[in-house]
């Protein structure tokens, strides 16, 4: 079996160097089981009930292809994309994560999550659960979604802006302590997003791994019968 795991893509515009990328490592997978996207694929979604944002059509379009060819699909939530609407759910009949979850697959107990949570600043919870709020999804649907496209956009760009003034982190002593309040968990494989940053460590007889970025590293991991691979695309 194989399956493919990827974060932190960050898509915006159908011209950008990652989202052809994407669009390639897509095309490629006529013999993928299930693919595992775990959250920030794209730069802003915030899903509504009969459209969806018109520079992702492409990427949709390649996800629905895998779909019908007996693909599994799950997509954890991120911080930048939640929400997923009825598209995902229904017309991709992909199983949608808001936080965390505990998959049984190809022998593996995985627990898959997009990261945000592990090691969250109280501001940011408190903006989390005001972006999920019924009282947005309320205010979304008053305004047009051109509107909201640029106003997610600017957001967006100004959470890249902060990022890029921060220095450089090893996010290892997080994922460790996560790992070990995990324990309960009935897992024995953790995958995660968010950090940007590649790590793979083994821990109380557990593998923990972060996939880095497709955004600027390209990297995302593949499971094929029961072993787990950090790779690179092109490779």
């Amino acid at each position: 079996m194989k399956a493919i795991f990827l974060s932190d893509a960050h898509l915006r515009s159908f011209a950008d160097e990652n989202y052809q990328d994407l669009l390639s490592l897509l095309k490629q997978q006529d013999d993928l089981d299930a693919l595992f996207l775990l959250g920030d694929i794209f730069e802003f979604w915030l899903g509504y009930d009969h459209l969806v944002f018109a520079a992702y059509v492409p990427v949709l379009d390649q996800l629905h292809r895998l779909t019908q060819q007996g693909t599994r699909l799950y997509f954890v939530e991120g911080n930048h994309d939640f929400s997923m609407g009825p598209y995902f759910r229904d017309t991709l009949g992909c199983t949608v994560i808001t936080e965390q979850a505990l998959v049984q697959w190809d022998n593996r107990n995985l627990l898959i999550c997009h990261g945000d949570l592990i090691h969250p600043a109280p501001a940011y919870l408190r903006l989390r659960k005001l972006w999920r709020s019924s009282f947005v999804r309320f205010l979304s649907r008053l305004v047009h979604p051109d509107l909201v496209w640029k106003f997610g956009i600017w957001l967006s760009d100004k959470s890249q802006q902060k990022r890029s003034h921060r220095q450089p982190y090893d996010p290892t002593p997080w994922l460790q302590q996560f790992n070990t309040n995990a324990l309960n968990d009935s897992c024995d494989l953790i995958i995660c997003g968010h950090f940007h940053v590649p790590v793979r460590f083994q821990q109380h007889e557990r593998e923990v791994v972060a996939l880095g970025d497709w955004q600027t590293r390209r990297s995302y991991a593949q499971l094929t019968d029961g072993q787990i691979r950090l790779l690179s695309y092109p490779g």
